[in-house]
């Protein structure tokens, strides 16, 4: 017989540790892609972006990324992994010893 509400706990916690790991990758994914922060002219106005981008200019440049960025979307890959990695050790009974 199917106990269905053990059935339902781990369908829940299933939903929501794959919500929670794809958020925390898309978050440093987020970090990654955060401009520079724009320089603002003596008059107030802000300086523009620059040349429009094209197919063949869409590497991404980390020199002008503030480094809170950069720091805060590693925290967010290696938090997921993690998530990652705990799942694995609970799904694989050699682990558990």
């Amino acid at each position: 017989m199917i106990e269905w509400i053990a059935f339902l706990i781990v369908f829940a916690a299933s939903l929501s540790a794959a919500a929670v790991v794809v958020t925390l990758y898309s978050l440093g994914i987020r970090f990654l892609a955060t401009p520079a922060p724009k320089t603002r002219r003596a008059d107030g106005t802000f300086e523009p972006d620059g040349p429009s981008r094209d197919d063949e200019d869409d590497d991404v440049d980390d020199a002008g990324r503030p480094r809170w960025a950069t720091v805060a979307a590693y925290a967010c890959f290696g938090m997921s992994a993690v998530c990652v990695l705990v799942g694995i050790y609970l799904i694989v009974p050699a682990l558990h010893g």
